[in-house]
C-alpha cells in the first residue's frame, strides 16, 4: 500500500505537489509540471498517467483540497512517516517519522536519534519496517553474513560450510557491498552522462523545430521531445535510486537491491535513429529529390510506367519491351537517378490493395531470377507490403516484420550514403519511423520499386510524390 507521502507526490517530478491541479480524467499534477508537459505535445493532448486523450488542450482545475492537505502535511510535526507510518521509538512527546530501524535495539529512529545512535557492528541499521527475520537465511534461520560470488547470493555460515554453497567463493557482506558500490558508481556515471546527452538532444530539437519548414517534421520533433522528456524523468528516478544505494550504510540492503537497467532497448534505438534523421535534415523538404523518375529501360514487361515517369502499375498485359541486360524479369523498376554520396529523401504513395516493395538497390543488383526481387539479395534494401496487409523490412532475404498496421499509404525513404543508413518512415500524424538499415555502401544506389508479387495484384500501383 502506498504511504501518505507517496500519495502526495506528483508523478512527473516525483516530488510533493506544488499548486496541485486536476485534469479532466481525474489525475493530479503540479501546475508547472503539467504545463511543461502539455507544451511538448502537438496534435491531440493526453494525460501522462492514463494516456487519456482530450479534444483540445485541457483546462486545469486547481485541486483546493489536495493543496490544503499538502500545506497541512508540510507544516505538521505529527505527519505520517514515509513507508507506512513508522514513528521514532524514542520521541515519546510527539509522533516523529522514523528514517531507519536498528535491528539490534528493535527500535525505529528519527533523524535526531539516528545521529546519536551506536555505530557498533551489532547495531544494524535497516529500512524502517525491516526485522531480524528479513536478515536470516530461509533454510538455516541463521543471520546472513557472507556473499557467495558464484551464485550472487547472501548466505549464512551453514550455507558456506556444509550447505549448497560449500566450496564456493565467498566474502563478507561488507567487502561485497563495497565492490558493488564501485560498480554502482560507474552505473551512476553512465546514467548521469545519458541524462546530460538526453538534455542536449531536447535542446537541439527545440532549436531545429524553430527553423524547420515542414509541418509533419515539426510535429514529429514535438512528439520526440515529449518522449525524451519522459525518458529524462525516468533517468532522474534511476539516478536518485543508485545514488541512495551508493550512500547506503547497510551492506545487506545494497546487495539485495538490483540496480536499474542502463543500456538502451529497441525503442531507444528507434528514437535515436529518428533523432539523427531529424537533426540531419533528411526529413526536411530541403533533401527531397524533385527530379526522381522511373527508368523505363529497367522496367519489367508486366508493369506499366506512366508518361511522366512517376507512377508504376502492375499490368496483366505484357508490354513487349525489348529484352536487355538491365531490364528486370519480374515487375520491378529502378530510378534513373543514382546516389553515390550525400543525404536524399523521396516520398512514395501506394495503393491500398495489392502488394509492393519500395527501397534502394545497387546498380549491379540481379535482374533475373528470384534473387532479383528487391530485398532478396545483399544488394537491395526494402519496405514491403504483402496482399494480406502484412508489412516488413527486408534485406538479403532477412525479414523484420512490422509490429503494427500502417495508418497511411504514403511513405518516405531517407538515404544517408556516407553514414550508411536507409530509413523508412510512415507519413502519418505524427510521422512514424518504421525501420532503419545500416550498411557500408560500396556502389551507387538507385531508388527501387516493385508491384504485384502475388496473385491479387489488380489495381496495385506506386507513385513518386514531389
Amino acid at each position: 500500500m502506498a504511504s501518505v507521502t507517496e500519495e502526495l507526490n506528483c508523478s512527473i517530478c516525483l516530488e510533493m505537489y506544488t499548486d496541485a491541479v486536476t485534469l479532466p480524467c481525474g489525475h493530479n499534477f503540479c501546475r508547472a509540471c503539467i504545463l511543461r508537459f502539455l507544451d511538448t505535445q502537438f496534435g491531440v493532448p493526453s494525460c501522462p498517467d492514463c494516456r487519456a486523450h482530450f479534444p483540445q488542450r485541457p483546462a486545469l482545475q486547481k485541486n483546493i483540497t489536495l493543496c490544503n492537505v499538502v500545506t497541512h502535511y508540510r507544516s505538521s510535526p505529527r505527519r505520517e512517516a514515509a513507508g507506512g507510518g513508522v514513528h521514532c521509538t524514542y520521541c515519546i512527546r510527539s509522533a516523529v517519522p522514523a528514517l531507519k530501524s536498528c535491528l539490534h535495539c528493535e527500535a525505529s529512529l528519527c533523524a535526531d536519534h539516528l545521529q546519536v545512535h551506536s555505530t557498533a557492528p551489532e547495531h544494524i541499521l535497516a529500512e524502517h519496517g525491516a526485522t531480524r527475520e528479513d536478515r536470516k537465511c530461509p533454510a538455516h534461520k541463521e543471520v546472513l553474513k557472507y556473499f557467495c560470488r558464484e551464485d550472487s547470493a547472501c548466505i549464512c555460515v551453514s550455507c558456506r560450510l556444509d550447505g549448497e554453497h560449500r566450496g564456493h567463493r565467498a566474502e563478507s557482506l561488507e567487502e561485497a557491498s563495497e565492490k558493488k558500490k564501485e560498480d554502482l558508481r560507474e552505473v551512476l556515471q553512465k546514467l548521469t552522462s545519458e541524462r546530460e546527452d538526453n538534455e542536449k538532444k531536447i535542446h537541439r530539437l527545440w532549436e531545429h523545430r524553430r527553423l524547420v519548414r515542414e509541418q509533419q517534421a515539426s510535429l514529429l520533433m514535438a512528439d520526440l521531445i515529449r518522449q525524451l522528456e519522459l525518458k529524462k524523468m525516468d533517468l532522474t528516478g534511476k539516478i536518485g535510486r543508485v545514488a541512495r544505494l551508493c550512500d547506503e550504510a547497510d551492506p545487506l540492503t545494497v546487495l539485495l537491491d538490483h540496480e536499474p537497467e542502463v543500456w538502451g532497448n529497441a525503442e531507444d534505438e528507434a528514437a535515436e535513429d529518428l533523432y539523427r534523421g531529424l537533426v540531419s535534415g533528411t526529413l526536411d523538404a530541403d533533401h527531397v529529390c524533385e527530379d526522381l523518375v522511373l527508368d523505363v529501360t529497367t522496367a519489367a514487361n508486366n508493369v506499366r510506367v506512366s508518361p511522366d515517369l512517376k507512377t508504376l502499375t502492375w499490368s496483366a498485359a505484357y508490354q513487349k519491351r525489348p529484352e536487355t541486360p538491365v531490364r528486370f524479369q519480374y515487375n520491378q523498376v529502378l530510378s534513373s537517378r543514382r546516389f553515390s554520396s550525400g543525404q536524399h529523401s523521396w516520398d512514395v504513395e501506394t495503393s491500398e490493395s495489392g502488394d509492393w516493395r519500395i527501397g534502394v538497390a545497387y546498380q549491379s543488383v540481379e535482374r533475373r531470377g528470384e534473387r532479383s526481387y528487391i530485398g532478396d539479395s545483399g544488394k537491395s534494401w526494402c519496405l514491403r507490403k504483402l496482399y494480406q496487409n502484412q508489412y516488413s523490412a527486408m534485406h538479403d532475404g532477412n525479414v523484420t516484420t512490422a509490429p503494427h498496421r500502417f495508418s497511411s499509404t504514403t511513405f518516405r525513404i531517407c538515404l544517408d550514403y556516407e553514414a550508411g543508413r536507409v530509413s523508412f518512415y510512415e507519413l502519418s500524424d505524427p510521422i512514424r519511423l518504421l525501420h532503419t538499415f545500416t550498411a557500408t555502401f560500396t556502389e551507387p544506389l538507385h531508388a527501387a520499386f516493385g508491384v504485384g508479387y502475388w496473385l491479387c495484384s489488380e489495381g496495385c500501383w506506386l507513385r513518386v510524390v514531389i
